[in-house]
């Protein structure tokens, strides 16, 4: 017999998210102007309106807040889609317009986790070495999309194009031009889409 949720049941779930968020969100914007090493979760607690009890229950610790965090950053399905767009197209501009697209739209919601997490490591040695997998792995998706770029136009060097593509798309430039200088997120993906087409094709 198929189990049905009770009404009460999917309130307190949904409570329970909403909960869960605060917390972050709390979390992220003190890490962000505290320094993650100077922030208690006492004053995670005070900022997300709970008790400090109840952010042990719910994270157990500030690391693991912020492995959600980077979770949701890794995970980022419009991000994720606009990158698998820029592997399966048909020519190398379109290519790289696509992967504009997806540096702009993981940096736009979450640039701020990545200065997080290097603080953090800075200072963790676990939270060091998780950072340097997220790195690898990032450095393995820009190697992979070199790759297909080359392979749409065998004059490229595939070492050269993922030098470029590394290079450009850091999230401390994205933080530059937008944080400091004021662009949008639009005027920053157009900027990327038209320095990736003119250094990778020349």
């Amino acid at each position: 017999m198929r189990s049905v949720k009770s009404p009460s049941g999917s309130l307190r779930a949904e409570r329970a998210a909403v909960t869960r968020r605060r917390i972050a969100e709390a979390a992220r914007g003190l890490f962000a102007t505290r320094g993650y090493g100077a922030t208690t979760l006492r004053e995670i607690a005070a900022a997300a309106g709970v008790a400090v009890q109840t952010v042990y229950a719910v994270f157990g610790s500030k690391a693991n807040i912020l492995r959600e965090l980077r979770e949701g950053l890794v995970t980022d399905p419009a991000a994720d889609a606009a990158f698998r767009a820029a592997l399966d197209a048909s020519s190398p501009p379109a290519a790289l317009d696509l992967f504009a697209r997806s540096v702009r739209l993981r940096w736009e919601t979450g640039h701020d986790i990545v200065a997080i997490h290097l603080e953090a490591g800075s200072t963790d040695p676990t939270i060091r070495v998780e950072v340097e997998a997220v790195l690898s792995a990032r450095r393995r998706g820009i190697g992979r999309l070199a790759g297909s770029v080359a392979g749409l136009e065998p004059s490229l060097d595939v070492r050269e194009v993922m030098a470029v593509l590394d290079g450009l798309t850091l999230p401390e430039i994205y933080a530059e031009l937008v944080g400091v200088h004021g662009w949008s997120a639009e005027a920053y993906e157009s900027w990327l889409a038209e320095a990736l087409r003119r250094l990778v094709l020349r």
